[in-house]
């Protein structure tokens, strides 16, 4: 991974703070430094370097702030996520009443040739953690006789409770348990992955919302060149008509107006499809009409200062790794034990009685017991082995993952490094390109106005201004997008990092 030290050349634009997690809340005080980047408790500001000076008003959220709010709030995307979050809430509580007490309906009625049979009873069935199967109940039969049959003792009734333990495989409590724990470490899986997709839309809302004013920006520059232009036609004209310049001087303004309308057309439409875009991504109705600010604030990036040792812990991705390894170790301790013979022992207590009347059958005057040891897996183990086979390889596969995640992440956050690197170089030479293409335009009017050169200077200053000027707008849009995919790749990208670093 990259160090600080390689990026000495951008790192005053890069605030590193030094904390314990991730970024933390920020504390709002009065001092302009601690405004905008005091943190809570111990935390301390390692590097307060800046090129630039910071605004000592703060105590406002950035506008981007808000937008970012409406997005978590009823985008389609947060709706999913709760709906994933609720669903897996559910597989929970299902898992969780597996151990509770199941009241079963012991009711039937038949007929056969001759005769009739009626039965009524309850079960109760209680399953407990360490593989013990607690049924008790009461039940009661009743046989109607006709002409042609004699039934002796047409009641009965009995009581009883039965109780069942397995051995070798179904013994112990992680065994029984392993459904729920699962059930378990899917639903923080679930609440990883919907922390990840609100983090992703943070970054896609953030992204949009800087296209949206760059498309804006571009639109008020165009209009600009637009007028610009105009201007420069009505010049030429009026210097063509006192003879002072040729007729192929308007013909060249005229050109000029014309694709600066042009430009102008396309960027509307443009600006128009940004705007859209934006409103669909905060799930907005399309009579909604959206406000923000004319200009384009730098961001200043706040970094924590141990990022190469808890970028992991950061990364939702690889905590999602570790999770979905948790959960396949779970289960393979299920499979494992299940190549063990399922062997059961069973104990049966009944009070039981019979006779021609119910009265004499709820005496329950005989008393019966059993014991039995009973095989309930089948002699050939293929499918259990066809199990383990089947896990172990989904093993050896998350270990491949984790080592390209792993990579992946070192490179990303290398990448990172270069980009926000690279833009801000970027926008330092737009920026002088700019101030030259001003100088130009002055000097190109200058020795126009004197009949020093013609009207190709001057469309050729214009255009170096305005190509400046675009140059510049997205150079700055550029940066920003970089700083947030920067803080997207190190796993710190919140609502709290962008009211940090937006101000």
């Amino acid at each position: 991974m990259p160090t600080i030290g390689e990026h000495n050349d951008f790192i005053s634009q890069v605030l590193f703070i030094e904390r314990p997690g991730r970024v933390e809340r920020v504390e709002e005080k009065t001092n302009p430094m601690s405004c905008c980047y005091g943190l809570t408790g111990s935390m301390l500001l390692m590097v307060a370097l800046f090129l630039q000076p910071i605004p000592a008003l703060c105590s406002v959220d950035h506008e981007l702030l808000d937008f970012v709010h409406v997005a978590l709030i009823q985008s389609d995307t947060s709706l999913d996520v709760r709906d994933s979050l609720q669903i897996s809430e559910i597989d929970v509580n299902l898992a969780e009443h597996q151990f509770d007490t199941r009241i079963v309906p012991l009711t039937s009625i038949g007929f056969t040739e001759g005769t009739g049979s009626q039965q009524l009873g309850v079960e109760f069935r209680k399953e407990v953690e360490t593989g013990t199967n607690i049924t008790y109940g009461v039940v009661g039969n009743r046989v109607d006789e006709d002409t042609d049959y004699v039934v002796e003792n047409r009641n009965s009734a009995s009581a009883f409770v039965r109780v069942s333990q397995g051995l070798f495989r179904r013994w112990g409590r992680k065994y029984n348990l392993t459904n729920l724990d699962v059930a378990r470490l899917r639903n923080e899986l679930t609440s990883i992955d919907g922390d990840r997709q609100m983090q992703s839309l943070v970054l896609t809302t953030s992204q949009k919302y800087y296209s949206l004013l760059l498309e804006d920006q571009l639109l008020r520059q165009s209009r600009q060149a637009l007028v610009r232009s105009k201007e420069h036609l009505d010049s030429a004209v009026s210097r063509q008509s006192v003879g002072l310049v040729s007729k192929v001087d308007v013909y060249r303004a005229e050109l000029a107006a014309l694709n600066a309308e042009s430009m102008l057309q396309a960027q509307e439409r443009r600006r128009q499809q940004a705007y859209d875009d934006f409103r669909e991504q905060l799930h907005l109705p399309e009579e909604t009409e959206l406000e923000w600010q004319a200009r384009i604030d730098k961001i200043m990036p706040v970094l924590p200062a141990d990022w190469e040792r808890t970028v992991l812990d950061n990364r939702l991705d690889w905590q999602e790794y570790l999770m979905n390894v948790q959960i396949s170790k779970r289960e393979m301790y299920k499979v494992e034990r299940d190549l063990l013979p399922d062997v059961g022992l069973s104990f049966t207590v009944e009070q039981r009685g019979e006779g021609d009347s119910a009265e004499e059958a709820l005496q329950l005057d005989d008393t019966n017991w059993s014991f039995q040891v009973q095989m309930n897996s089948p002699i050939n183990d293929r499918a259990e082995k066809s199990a383990l086979l089947r896990k172990q390889l989904e093993m050896s596969r998350l270990r491949r993952e984790g080592e390209t995640l792993r990579r992946k992440i070192r490179r990303e956050i290398k990448d990172g490094f270069a980009e926000l690197q690279m833009a801000e170089q970027r926008h330092q030479v737009s920026r002088r390109q700019l101030e030259q293409a001003r100088l130009a335009i002055d000097l190109a009017k200058s020795r126009y106005a004197k009949g020093l050169s013609d009207n190709l200077d001057m469309l050729d200053a214009e255009s170096a201004l305005s190509d400046a000027e675009l140059g510049t707008s997205r150079s700055l849009v550029e940066y920003n997008n970089a700083a947030i995919q920067l803080a997207y790749v190190m796993g710190i990208l919140n609502t709290e990092w962008l009211r940090i670093s937006v101000r």
